[in-house]
């Protein structure tokens, strides 16, 4: 990289040590602007809190270096940046620039997520030292919302608390009993029976239990579920019924906008379920979804599952809510539960359905690719994704406690 972080002693505090971002191509020069906001963070935050944020500004400044390199004389204008650019520069921060730039490695999600945060904190410093020369009160204003804008951009370009889990460590499938349990809890109450366990009330029982169903028979992701629509492209609920998962189509005229954001990794692809969660939302779609369902800011929804707080089409955030309330009510359950520990309990069966189907068989490859196949088709991954192995762990490293104590 062009630019590097290296630390000077300060001879007014002691000697301490002071990191600065220099140019290497410029005699190891600092540069002004990065050095004037890592003066301002190492008056308030520890050294490494600032070295690391400098390093993570060494990315940017590598970024304007190749792709603006008018971004500092446009800034003292106040040309922002546009949205086009924003785009570039998340691509580029994904970059990691220990490995070759050909290789296509990329940083680890937190790592990503940290960048962003270190480039909006530098923005929004670098920007603001030039709207508050402006004597215009409105001016300065409009350009601070602008900038915040922009922030807020750059923000939303950073992976979710989920992406970030599943890359640094692997989620617990939940075990038979438990998954059992669940199906218990969320069972409705009807007019011959009474659910004591069931958390939730009459009228979104039915609409609760389709939900927690779906992720354990299908394992699709949250944001997913909550775009199944109520039609007959989405669910095919005859003698052989399945869920059809669609990829995420910007001209719909039911597109939410950045609230169907998350669903960028959505593959095509037809699930099945069981003939009793095919009634159950027989069941939910001709007399509970109607009660539900109610105009939202002027329309109503096509979306399968309504909220009952506005009428509208269900949100990841709700989902989240129905899984917690379970958990807080439900003493039996050890550990919390959320969408996708209910996938990964339903790649670990997948994965041990394909193992079952080639027992006794001496066919690995063959076994291997179909491996593949079924469990990113189930997925919907890329053909050659990695996340099949990493969804999987737990039935892998089973079967791995297996050879060894046969080896004993």
């Amino acid at each position: 990289m062009q630019y590097k972080v290296e630390t000077i002693p300060h001879p007014l505090y002691g000697n301490q040590r002071f990191p600065m971002l220099v140019n290497s191509h410029n005699f190891g020069m600092p540069e002004p602007s990065a050095a004037i906001w890592g003066w301002e963070l190492w008056l308030s935050s520890p050294f490494n809190t600032v070295s690391g944020r400098l390093g993570d500004l060494c990315v940017f400044y590598e970024f304007v270096s190749n792709e603006l390199p008018t971004f500092f004389e446009d800034a003292a204008k106040l040309t922002l940046l546009t949205s086009r650019q924003i785009n570039t520069l998340a691509t580029f921060l994904l970059i990691n620039f220990r490995y070759d730039i050909k290789d296509g490695v990329t940083v680890s999600p937190s790592t990503y997520n940290r960048r962003i945060d270190s480039i909006k904190l530098f923005l929004r410093s670098h920007y603001g030292r030039y709207i508050e020369r402006l004597e215009d009160f409105e001016k300065a204003e409009s350009f601070t919302k602008r900038l915040n804008g922009i922030c807020n951009k750059i923000g939303k370009k950073r992976y979710s608390k989920a992406d970030v889990e599943n890359q640094t460590k692997y989620s617990l499938p939940l075990c038979p009993e438990e998954v059992d349990l669940l199906r218990l809890v969320v069972r409705p109450s009807t007019e011959s029976f009474v659910n004591e366990v069931n958390p939730f009330r009459p009228q979104l029982q039915v609409r609760n239990a389709c939900l927690i169903l779906l992720l354990i028979e299908i394992g699709c992701r949250a944001s997913e579920l909550v775009l199944i629509q109520n039609n007959d492209r989405h669910l095919k609920l005859t003698t052989n019924p399945t869920v059809v998962i669609q990829d995420l189509n910007i001209n719909d005229p039911s597109h939410r906008g950045r609230n169907d954001g998350a669903s960028h990794k959505t593959r095509n692809r037809e699930l099945p379920i069981s003939r009793g969660l095919a009634d159950l939302l027989i069941d939910y779609i001709e007399d509970h979804r109607p009660k539900l369902r109610r105009p939202f800011k002027g329309k109503l929804t096509e979306y399968l599952f309504v909220s009952e707080k506005d009428g509208g089409a269900m949100t990841t955030s709700g989902l989240d809510y129905v899984l917690e309330t379970i958990f807080k009510n439900v003493p039996q359950l050890e550990s919390a539960i959320h969408p996708h520990r209910l996938r990964v309990t339903k790649a670990n069966e997948v994965r041990a359905g394909v193992d079952d189907d080639y027992k006794e068989k001496n066919s690995p490859m063959i076994k291997a690719g179909d491996m593949q196949d079924t469990l990113t088709t189930w997925g919907g991954w890329s053909s050659t994704s990695d996340m099949p192995k990493r969804y999987t762990n737990s039935h892998i490293q089973r079967n791995l406690n297996k050879y060894l104590a046969g080896k004993e």
